[in-house]
């Protein structure tokens, strides 16, 4: 895996779809990249699972008024795999990047039970 690469394409699939608000925009997914790679590299945490996970968090965009709101992180986290599945990525790996997307909200009330989900959840 090219983390640049992968990082490249992750953003232009972000970067197809407009952001509800604008706290959750390209620029606040590429913050919360920079603080989930410094974190990976500091825990030890499985950078193919942390990249994508932080890349794609917020890859569906639900507004804060919207009742889907509560699922945004699961939608998410479909969408992720989704688009994973299409670029050929590890499929031993899914699981764990949907967990890591699904877990980074709090107000989804998903345990982390991983350290990449716990890394994507503080960094976000």
């Amino acid at each position: 895996m090219n983390p640049e690469r992968l990082q490249a394409q992750c953003f232009e699939f972000i970067a197809r779809t407009a952001p509800a608000d604008a706290a959750h925009d390209l620029s606040h997914i590429k913050r919360v990249v920079k603080t989930t790679l410094y974190l990976t590299d500091i825990e030890q945490a499985n950078i193919e699972i942390t990249l994508p996970a932080a890349c794609l968090h917020d890859c569906v965009s639900v507004s804060k008024d919207s009742p889907l709101r509560s699922q945004a992180s699961r939608l998410a986290a479909d969408a992720a795999v989704e688009f994973l599945t299409g670029m050929d990525y590890p499929g031993e790996l899914l699981a764990d990047i949907a967990h890591a997307i699904e877990a980074h909200s709090y107000s989804a009330a998903i345990p982390c039970r991983t350290l990449e989900a716990r890394v994507v959840q503080d960094a976000d």
